[in-house]
């Protein structure tokens, strides 16, 4: 990463942190009492469409604010570049959707939907065309780009050209500044409303409400609430996420390089017009190899993120990322249907003659299928948008984020990592059997070479044997290397 134009101490990057998990513990709370008066007004039968978008507009906002400092938090509580990268990703997927929400692909967004009533009702209104402009400029500094590749993954090369290109924490920093500008305008448009819809509400009614869900016993929460207590006792767990990752980046750029090499190779041969068969399934395998790194590698930064977290609805965001990671990951090693399948990387090396000697290559293949049809893709859906056409995920996002059943998910996720380390192994056992299968068939095609040096050496020709010394050394350096 680059450094900062102004490096600030470590006291104040502390500050800095502090002030996040207070700004989470804020929008927790708001989020919690605005989807608490959402749910007596829809019980009431008050609700207009004006009113409904109020909420609505409220509560995204909230959603997004209270997302993006659970990874701006984050951000600056690690100094290591791929986990920087990883919560970068996680804010301009955030805000993307956050700015799709709100004013939507063609100007059917929440606010710009408000804005159509308001105008319809009350005639124009300059502070809602102002927060729209507002908007509109922070979704031109989201990268669309970014966000399909943290949404949807992509071939591991793009993958990595595209976060190589993320080197300043600053400039989203700064944007999270502009989304927390837009959130002041847009509370103050809101709190005129709120106060006047509070009193047409009945207190007793909220009362009550509130005294049926602070009574009202959690099981799920009280279980969830064990269990990162549990894991937070256990110190080794952190400093073997912490240790998992602190190599990441200079993995992900070695397994790089080996790539760039197979590229390179095959087109020299290519040029050639000689056979490059098996260098394109050596490329085949760096691109597994890659695309697992990188979802180990994230999966590692969402445990991390759930280490950090202090309420059971910040936990649940760190799984909810993770499931996006999961079936993003496993959609390009696997594919998530029959047709993507065939196109898949998996799909690539079983073509490869030695794939089927390795006696795990069944097992991995049946945990790949497993995993990839049991994907949700309504679930993975709804973790990703804020929004899906006319459909408004922000209360069913919120609700799933307060119910996930955390142990479930913790299972889910170490299964992953399982997985990630199986395949790992499987590709080095089948890289040494192809290694072994090159190895037999120089020793074939040297064996011709050998018999003309022996033959020389009878007839003392030093010069055939030298020659055939230096022809059969090229390629014992080539298997050692």
């Amino acid at each position: 990463m680059k450094d900062r134009r102004i490096n600030a101490s470590k006291e104040t990057i502390e500050v800095l942190i502090d002030n996040s998990q207070k700004l989470i513990s804020d929008f927790e709370q708001l989020l919690h009492n605005v989807e608490l008066i959402k749910s007596e007004l829809f019980n009431n039968g008050l609700p207009t469409n004006y009113s409904q978008l109020i909420f609505e507009l409220l509560s995204g906002s909230l959603l997004g604010l209270y997302e993006v400092c659970i990874d701006l938090k984050c951000m600056l509580g690690t100094s290591n570049v791929y986990a920087k990268r990883y919560h970068i990703q996680m804010i301009n997927l955030s805000q993307h959707e956050w700015c799709v929400y709100l004013r939507g692909r063609d100007q059917n967004g929440v606010l710009s939907n408000l804005i159509n009533l308001h105008n319809e009702k009350f005639g124009s209104s300059p502070d809602l065309d102002k927060i729209l402009e507002q908007i509109g400029l922070l979704g031109k500094k989201c990268s669309i780009e970014l966000r399909n590749m943290t949404a949807h993954y992509d071939k591991p090369y793009v993958m990595y050209k595209k976060l190589i290109t993320i080197n300043d924490e600053e400039v989203y920093v700064k944007r999270i500044g502009d989304q927390f500008l837009i959130h002041e305008m847009i509370f103050k448009y809101v709190s005129p409303f709120i106060q006047s819809i509070s009193q047409t509400l009945s207190i007793r009614g909220i009362d009550s409400l509130k005294k049926r869900t602070l009574g009202s016993l959690n099981i799920q929460e009280l279980i969830n609430a064990k269990i990162a207590e549990s894991l937070n006792h256990k110190e080794k767990l952190g400093v073997a996420i912490e240790e998992q990752i602190a190599d990441a980046w200079n993995i992900i750029e070695s397994q790089k390089r080996m790539f760039e090499r197979c590229e390179k190779a095959i087109l020299f041969l290519e040029s050639k017009q000689l056979d490059s068969t098996r260098l394109i399934e050596i490329k085949s395998l760096v691109e597994i190899q890659l695309t697992v790194s990188f979802m180990r590698y994230d999966l590692a930064c969402s445990m991390s993120t759930y280490l950090t977290a202090s309420s059971n609805t910040e936990h649940s965001i760190a799984f909810m990322r993770a499931y996006i990671i999961e079936t993003s990951a496993l959609s390009h090693l696997y594919g998530y249907n029959e047709k993507h399948s065939e196109k898949s990387i998996w799909n690539k090396i079983k073509a490869i003659p030695e794939f089927k000697s390795i006696s795990s290559s069944n097992e991995i293949e049946n945990d790949l299928k497993f995993l990839t049809s049991n994907a949700n893709s309504t679930k993975r859906n709804l973790y990703t948008h804020y929004r899906e056409d006319a459909k408004l995920n922000i209360s069913e996002r919120w609700q799933c984020a307060n119910e996930i059943n955390h142990l479930k998910e913790l299972l889910q996720m170490l299964h992953l990592v399982r997985l990630c380390k199986n395949i790992n192994q499987f590709l080095v056992s089948l890289i040494t059997a192809m290694d072994s299968t090159i190895k037999e068939e120089n020793k074939e095609m040297l064996k011709p070479i050998k018999k003309i040096r022996d033959l020389a050496s009878k007839n003392k020709r030093k010069d055939i044997v030298e020659m055939s010394d230096k022809l059969l050394s090229i390629f014992y350096d080539k298997n050692l290397q």
